[in-house]
């Protein structure tokens, strides 16, 4: 049975260096890349269209499917499966019918890929963006619900704030947007994998996150969650044999029916040996359990903000109350690309900057120890002193 310890002994990236930038991509436990090695060998073995080969990619992608739903505690056919969160906030953005005045709500603590595919829409289909401002790192839920009109359309949050840590206040936004009729699309990207999310019980139309931060899984994997009364809300932007149902009593199949269930939203070939490598990291981490995960992951953020806190000039912007294993912080007076860069390159410390913020954000996960947090104060401390 894994453990936080065996989860860090099968890390090679936590050996030599202090790795907080989970955020941004965690690192590969040796048996998840084992894994997807195996797959790939047994295509370069077998042959990608041989009969085992096929084989082994179906079985991996079922078992991909049930893993990221099992992450997000829906059944697996609401997960569609994706590259990215990016992709999935696509699908989304790119599938609903937009008329000219229709409203999009985000705020200023979005990722670019919560904020850019709104923003085109607005230049190509007269979409009303409207941005709100965040209030000491955070978004009350009531200053959402007030800016909703009969012209919004959809509400796009993230559950974990990318530029703050943040945890939002997802659950009661989704139960007044469905009052209102909102749709509510969640950016998952820094929640899945950090925290215990239950997408249905949230109460949010779609979900998307990856498999390469938090789940620690190889880049170029996610899934989008699809809640079954939202299916026929989005219409497949693009279609492949993929998307299809395929009656084996039907020639030529040119009816073109979508499935049924979100894997409607999927097109085509997947790379398969990444997902089966995906699967590992999530049964590790399951092992694990995602309540511990989070609570070490807060742990040790809190115990980055009291020393941090103490050093003079650093300011910690994460909010208290809403803290998570994210922590984001100021450096007064010294540019936060150059502390990105010496605290690598003479600490070997990995974390990295949100300019939005001009700021820096460390990710503590369960494989992070309080002597990772020793050595980012005292590389902090180092950086302003010689400032």
């Amino acid at each position: 049975m894994a453990t936080i310890e065996s989860l860090r002994a099968e890390l090679p990236a936590a050996q030599d260096r202090v790795y907080l930038n989970t955020g941004t991509s965690g690192p590969m436990p040796e048996r998840s890349v084992r894994a997807a090695v195996e797959l790939l060998e047994l295509i370069a073995r077998e042959g990608y269209a041989s009969p085992p080969a096929l084989s082994a990619y179906s079985q991996a992608l079922k078992e991909a499917r049930e893993a990221l739903a099992s992450v997000v505690s829906c059944e697996p056919r609401s997960i569609a499966l994706t590259h990215s969160t990016s992709e999935g906030i696509g699908i989304v953005a790119s599938g609903l019918e937009w008329q000219a005045g229709d409203e999009v709500i985000i705020s200023d603590l979005e990722h670019i890929s919560g904020i850019a595919p709104w923003k085109r829409l607005a230049q190509a289909k007269g979409v009303v963006v409207r941005t709100l401002q965040s209030e000491g790192g955070r978004l009350p839920a009531e200053r959402i619900v007030a800016a909703i009109t009969p012209k919004t359309k959809l509400i796009c949050i993230s559950h974990v704030s990318y530029a703050t840590g943040a945890i939002l206040p997802v659950q009661e936004v989704c139960r007044a947007a469905r009052a209102k009729g909102v749709l509510v699309l969640v950016d998952g990207a820094q929640a899945a994998g950090h925290l215990p999310v239950d997408a249905p019980a949230l109460g949010c139309d779609f979900y998307a996150f990856p498999g390469q931060k938090w789940l620690l899984g190889p880049e170029g994997t996610g899934a989008l969650y699809v809640a079954p009364h939202a299916l026929e809300k989005i219409e497949p932007s693009r279609i492949g044999w993929a998307s299809l149902v395929h009656d084996p009593a039907q020639a030529d199949d040119d009816d073109a029916r979508l499935l049924p269930d979100a894997r409607r939203f999927e097109t085509g070939t997947i790379h398969a040996p990444a997902f089966r490598g995906l699967v590992q990291s999530i049964r590790m981490l399951e092992a694990i359990g995602w309540e511990a995960i989070f609570q070490r992951a807060l742990y040790l953020a809190n115990l980055a903000r009291e020393e941090l806190s103490r050093i003079p000039g650093v300011r910690v912007l994460t909010p208290q109350a809403e803290a998570s294993g994210l922590l984001t912080f100021a450096v007064d007076g010294v540019d936060p690309e150059r502390v990105v860069k010496d605290a690598w390159s003479k600490h070997r410390v990995v974390i990295r900057s949100i300019p939005s913020f001009a700021a820096l954000r460390a990710s503590f996960h369960a494989f992070n120890d309080p002597s990772d947090v020793e050595t980012l104060a005292a590389a902090v401390a180092a950086l302003v002193r010689d400032a």
